[in-house]
Order: C-alpha cells, then structure tokens, then sequence
C-alpha cells in the first residue's frame, strides 16, 4: 500500500465517529447485504397466484427509477446470457410502442409510490401487458391487487439503493418460473450468496486498510472523481451502478461507461482531460475470464490503460466467483462498502438524500 495520510486512515478505524457521520447506519445495511440477498431468495416463491389465461411471452421490459430499477438492469444481464426472448429496462413515465400481450412487464417500485412507475404500470395495462410487480406495499401493491397481477412484497424501511436484493431476486425468480430461462439458475444463487458471506470477512469495517482492498481505493480516491470502465457485458451495468453508488453514497460526481463503446469516443476526451480537471481517476472492473473468453477486449483494456498511464490514477477491482451471477454481485457489492467509505472520508452521511428529497417535494405540488 502507498503511504496514506494518518489522519484519512484513522477515520475509517473510529467506530464512535462513523457513527456520528452515518446515524442512519448505511454501513450496517452494506454488512447485512447478504442476509437480505438470502431473505430475497426465500421471498422469490411469495408471489401470487397467476392469471390462468396467457399468452406466449415474445419479450420483456422491466421498469423502474433510481435503486429499484437496478434490480431490471442485472435481470436483463442473467437473461442476456441464459435467455431466449429480449429484455429491455424502461426508465420513464412512458413504455415502448411495441409492448402489448406477449410483453412481460416487471415492475419494480420499493417503495411502491414511485410516480413514473405507476404511470408505467397503468400503461403497460392499457398495452394488454402481462404484469408483475415487485416492491414493499403502496399505491403500486393496490393497484396489483386490485387487477389480479402477481406481486411480491419485500421488507420496507431501507433506502432503495440499499434494497437491490430484495428488488433483484424476486423479479429473477420470476422470469424463472415463466420459463424464459435455459436452465435453473439455482445453483448459480446458491454460489452467489456464499461469496456474499465471504466479503465481509475480507473488505468489512473490522478489516484494517492495510488488509482491505475496499478501503484502500476509497483512499487512493479521496478527493478525486471517479471514472468507472466496465471492461464489457455485464460490467457495463455494474459500472453504472458504482457511478450511481458514487453519487448518492459518497455525494460525488461520476462517469461510467462500457468497452467496447468507450473506444470509439470517450477514448479521445482523454486528450486535454487534464486541462478540464486533474484529479480525475479510473477504476477498470474486469472479469477474469476475459483473456480466455474474449482476447480482444483484454487488449483494449490494457491499450486504454496505456494510453491513460500519463493523464490519471488507474485502479482495476478483479470480479470473483465461477458463475456469470457470483460475479456480477461481488463487484456489486464491492461498490457499496467503497461508496460509503468514501463518504465517511469526506465527513458526510451516505444515507442523506436531501436533493432528491426537495425535488419530490417540489414535484408533489404539481397537478
């Protein structure tokens, strides 16, 4: 490890003052992460009895904002790998012209009041789609209820972001059980919650920073601002979601993007980067099977590591696990113990969301 100012090392080893800066306790969300991700598994047989009359499923669009939309982003990955019809994920008040009754429309709101959820919901039912909904009560539950869709309900109280279990499992199960997968993906689940039980023990709170590679990169990127490359597939998703992390854990700007995309433009922004800011950095999410299974895009990465030697901090975080699924949650969860370090490094509560808060308020008086 690089020499660190004392002082930022000792922030992250005092317990009474992370409490103090944290009152709300992201962190001890971020450490029962995989005990949620188990409880979500159980809750995946909860839904609701289905309509009996249905037609062939021919695609599939998941919606949703924010921390309950991730959950779709990661199901379109599984589904991507394993699956045999397209998934596309809807951010928006409206959906996709082509939805009618042979489009599965999973919807996922944790709170389950989220405005342009429900409208997509009412949508999708005006479209003839075939619903499910995810989510831990509301408006969104009634509505379900009240037109015999299949729902699950997920424990509430928690932030979205921190909820990704709960909002991810159940809508796997689902697609599963709609037999829009190739295979069961059981065993997939089970080495995934294994590995979850694992980190804790390798990048949690107790484990020094001298020992704990989390920490040593909210360090390295303390005061700076972070530029996530997903080397391809689904590190493209995960990296959108450290960016997400980033902003609303450490209350930091961020960038993601996605190789082999980001060659064929952001690559070139990195010529006068340095006269736009310098204290950027880049942290790579790679897969270990990339030489093997994809050559080419092994070499890109170490051609724009190259390239970007000169004009920034480089970091990689290596994804751990023999399934697709393991992978994708290590990085995931990676991401949450290094956002709210990162946050404590800069004395600010992760759990805060007082923007996003005063934007719903000011919303509410609309008509």
């Amino acid at each position: 490890m690089t020499d660190y100012d004392p002082g930022v090392l000792d922030k992250l080893s005092d317990t009474s003052l992370l409490k103090r800066i944290d009152p709300l306790g992201m962190l001890d969300l971020v450490l029962k992460f995989p005990a949620q991700c188990r409880e979500a598994v159980a809750l995946s047989n909860s839904f609701t009895s289905e309509p009996t009359d249905r037609a062939e499923i021919r695609n599939i669009v998941s919606t949703g904002l924010g921390g309950s939309a991730i959950g779709g982003d990661f199901a379109r990955v599984i589904v991507e790998d394993l699956g045999n019809v397209p998934f596309q994920v809807n951010r928006d008040y409206s959906l996709p012209h082509f939805v009618n009754k042979h489009t599965l429309v999973l919807a996922g709101s944790y709170s389950g009041n989220t405005e342009e959820t429900l409208a997509a919901y009412q949508a999708a039912k005006s479209m003839e789609a075939q619903m499910s909904v995810v989510t831990s009560g509301g408006a969104i539950r009634k509505l379900a209820e009240e037109n015999g869709d299949p729902f699950a309900i997920v424990p509430g109280g928690q932030p979205p972001r921190s909820a990704t279990g709960y909002m991810f499992f159940p809508m796997l199960a689902y697609i599963q059980k709609r037999g829009l997968l190739n295979r069961d993906i059981t065993p997939d689940i089970n080495e995934t919650l294994a590995l979850l039980d694992s980190m804790p023990g390798k990048i949690g709170p107790d484990i020094p920073a001298t020992d704990n590679p989390a920490k040593r990169l909210a360090i390295s990127l303390f005061g700076r601002l972070p530029v996530i490359y997903g080397s391809q597939g689904y590190r493209g998703a995960v990296a959108y979601r450290w960016k997400c992390q980033f902003n609303e854990n450490s209350k930091l700007a961020a960038f993601s993007n996605v190789l082999p995309e980001q060659n064929h433009n952001e690559i070139l922004a990195w010529t006068l980067a340095q006269t736009q800011a310098k204290n950027w950095s880049v942290v790579f999410l790679r897969d270990p099977n990339e030489v093997k299974d994809t050559p080419r895009i092994a070499r890109r990465v170490e051609v724009v590591k190259d390239l970007l030697g000169e004009a920034t901090q480089i970091h990689e975080v290596w994804a751990e696990g023999e399934s697709l699924l393991a992978r994708m949650f290590h990085l995931i969860y990676f991401a949450d113990y290094v956002t709210v370090y990162l946050a404590y490094l800069h004395g600010i509560c992760p759990t805060d969301i007082a923007g996003i808060d005063h934007l719903k308020q000011e919303l509410s008086h609309l008509k």
